[in-house]
């Protein structure tokens, strides 16, 4: 009698065990839920042209999310990352269309903010200021550079190249096996390809373990011998190459660059690792929550435009972002508190 009392606590214990140790599973969970809700009660949504738009809307912002997210388990916030994304689709862009062989352009767009990062690094390291602060005044800064290396003009490219199409254009092999209406891109490809790299780099590699560790309690961190500057020097480095790339996707995505692309999207970034289970404080998150994160604010954007409420207008719907993030925030912590 005493042993079959025992056996639902123990089944009880370990749900509540799988939901506390999985940062993306309740995000997850909401990301079923609303998708069932919204098929069920929203016209039009259940098909396959609202489907591949919700995760072409995702894609440049979700490789953007892991570096952030990479930075946020460490502790640390990127400001800059919308900056970088214009000076790395400027750089790409304004090659192309000099005549640069497009590896050249790839690789110039890629290495410039990856070195932009690397001095928000730097700065962070060599002057303990908060990194919030830091790159509040770096992305205002790259900005400016951004404006003086185009002179503020607009970049548009008439034609499409090969390259473009390789890095954001239709991804037809997909499309043409789907029922008709499906319009993914490759950018899909691009951020499948990201989104296991990091996994793996923060979950199976020692850097990846360090990067928790210096999240988590720096001081112990430094104690057991991690070298915490370098690794917060390489996760800004990471998050510029990052945006680096997002500024080839968009370029490749519209042909057009200004030096307001990217404006707003370290915000919404955030927002989308915050929302997937990363934890504000650090220490705590995954790169599969941070997908999460992005489909289902990309997925809430779609419904609130096919439901076309008078109240949450399309224009507003930075409303329901910020509830999200408010309420996801309120979720983490309880989450942790369980945790401890």
């Amino acid at each position: 009698m005493q042993s079959e009392a025992l056996v639902p606590k123990t089944k009880t214990w370990d749900y509540r065990r799988l939901l506390s140790d999985s940062a993306a599973l309740g995000p997850f969970l909401t990301l079923v839920v609303l998708f069932v809700l919204f098929s069920a009660f929203i016209p039009h949504f259940l098909s396959w042209r609202s489907v591949s738009g919700i995760v072409n809307a995702a894609t440049p912002i979700g490789i953007v999310t892991i570096g952030v997210t990479l930075l946020m388990i460490c502790g640390e916030f990127d400001l800059s990352v919308g900056s970088l994304v214009a000076l790395g689709g400027y750089a790409f862009a304004a090659l192309l269309m000099a005549g640069v062989p497009a590896p050249l352009a790839v690789l110039a767009a890629l290495v410039l903010p990856t070195l932009f990062g690397l001095v928000n690094g730097l700065l962070l390291v060599w002057t303990g200021i908060p990194s919030f602060i830091v790159t509040l005044g770096t992305r205002s800064v790259y900005r400016g550079i951004v404006w003086l290396l185009s002179g503020g003009t607009l970049i548009q490219m008439l034609e499409r190249p090969a390259v473009l199409t390789f890095f954001n254009g239709r991804f037809d092999l997909l499309n043409d096996l789907l029922p008709k209406g499906a319009n993914f891109r490759t950018s899909l490809i691009w951020l499948t390809l990201m989104v296991l790299l990091f996994q793996y780099l923060l979950t199976r590699t020692t850097f990846g373990n360090h990067i928790f560790a210096v999240g988590g309690n720096v001081q112990a961190a430094a104690s057991q011998g991690v070298n915490v500057r370098r690794v917060k020097v390489l996760s800004f480095c990471l998050s510029g190459l990052l945006a680096g790339l997002t500024g080839i996707l968009l370029f490749s995505q519209f042909r057009t660059v200004r030096v307001t692309t990217g404006a707003g999207m370290e915000l919404s970034a955030i927002a989308a690792a915050v929302v997937g289970g990363t934890a504000l404080s650090g220490g705590v998150g995954s790169i599969w929550g941070a997908l999460v994160g992005v489909l289902l604010i990309s997925m809430l954007r779609t419904g609130v435009i096919l439901m076309d409420l008078p109240f949450i207008p399309a224009d507003n719907f930075e409303a329901v972002v910020g509830a999200t993030i408010v309420g996801a925030a309120i979720l983490n912590n309880w989450i942790q508190r369980r945790r401890s």
